[in-house]
């Protein structure tokens, strides 16, 4: 893969080139705008990074290079970068930084470089963006450097972490797995909010699991009428969830056998709650659910396999006071195939 990186600041800029080239990416790395074109057109690039705050000079060319695809960070509520999430199908990630004299986190981009790359190696560069790598054994996907899969638990945590993963298939296990996912956080002797707001999301994702993502042998759904009957879902149809700590932050996944998700129901979701929160009623849920994901995590990751699976991690920084936290700028990553 050939990028380019627009950073004014050029220590950032040389660190996140570093961090492309580690996974064998060729990283050219620019402070003015000015040189960006002839970057470009000198590397032939498939991937153009930059700030937020050059965006418009990234869609301006996404849309004169029809291979050319987007990265995106920010420092600044996520909000501004959603609009050019939802004007453009080729910009699909969104990195949050802590100011502008830091970089976005080496995880977040390092895993984000890998998964482009494998993704531009399966798939026509007009495509959407797949799956990535994983690095979780105990997750059941082979160890793959093409970005064949999405990665396991184990790829958002420190080697070490604990954890655990839990079928849920009723509203009673629903509620008992979020009950455990909020213990879990507890342990960890934080703040008792950072528990509750866990255990929020883990709802969350486990409602849009059992109750959006199950549709009849028709494709019609089969529960997203009444989010709030008491369900039992068959074997096939069950959720996944996985929750776990490395004392630094907290890692949850939730994974459902459809693939339903697409990718507006993420970015209009999100548009309508950072906007005021307008109830969705066509789809059985609202963007407030996809509020709650966001001011639960400080980064989200939506995997979708059209018709075999939708998985969604999200990670929370336990190093951050929730403060810092309700300020801090939030990542977000689609990805499909």
């Amino acid at each position: 893969m050939r990028s380019v990186i627009l950073e004014r600041n050029k220590l950032v800029g040389r660190k996140v080139a570093r961090w492309f080239a580690a996974t064998g990416a060729t990283a050219v790395p620019v402070d003015d705008p000015g040189q960006v074109a002839a970057a470009l057109d000198e590397t032939a690039a498939d991937l153009l990074c930059a700030d937020t705050f050059d965006g418009d000079l990234v869609a301006e060319c996404i849309r004169a290079r029809p291979g050319l695809r987007g990265l995106l960070w920010t420092a600044e509520p996520l909000r501004r970068s959603l609009r050019y999430v939802a004007e453009s199908a080729r910009i699909d990630n969104v990195l949050g930084r802590r100011d502008f004299e830091s970089p976005p986190r080496a995880r977040e981009v390092v895993m984000v470089a890998r998964r482009i790359a494998g993704a531009a190696k399966r798939r026509p560069p007009h495509d959407d963006p797949g799956a990535g790598r994983s690095g979780d054994p105990s997750s059941g996907r082979s160890n793959d450097p093409t970005g064949a899969h999405a990665p396991g638990l184990a790829a958002y945590l420190d080697w070490g972490f604990t954890g655990f993963e839990l079928d849920v298939r009723s509203s009673r296990e629903r509620d008992d797995a979020v009950a455990r996912i909020a213990d879990g956080v507890h342990a960890l002797a934080v703040p008792r909010r950072v528990g509750e707001m866990f255990g929020e999301l883990a709802h969350e994702l486990l409602m849009n699991a059992m109750y959006d993502a199950p549709v009849d042998a028709h494709g019609r759904p089969r529960f997203a009428g009444d989010r709030k009957a008491d369900i039992v879902l068959d074997d096939g149809e069950r959720a996944t969830v996985r929750f776990g700590t490395d004392g630094s932050r907290l890692a949850l996944q939730v994974r459902d056998p459809f693939g339903r998700l697409e990718r507006h129901h993420v970015v209009d979701g999100l548009a309508r709650g950072l906007a005021g929160g307008e109830m969705d009623r066509a789809h059985g849920g609202a963007g407030l659910g996809m509020m709650v994901c966001h001011n639960s995590s400080s980064a989200m990751f939506f995997d979708v396999v059209r018709g075999r699976h939708t998985e969604v991690t999200a990670l929370f920084e336990l190093d951050l006071n929730l403060r810092e936290f309700r300020t801090q700028a939030r990542s977000l990553h689609f990805w499909s195939r």
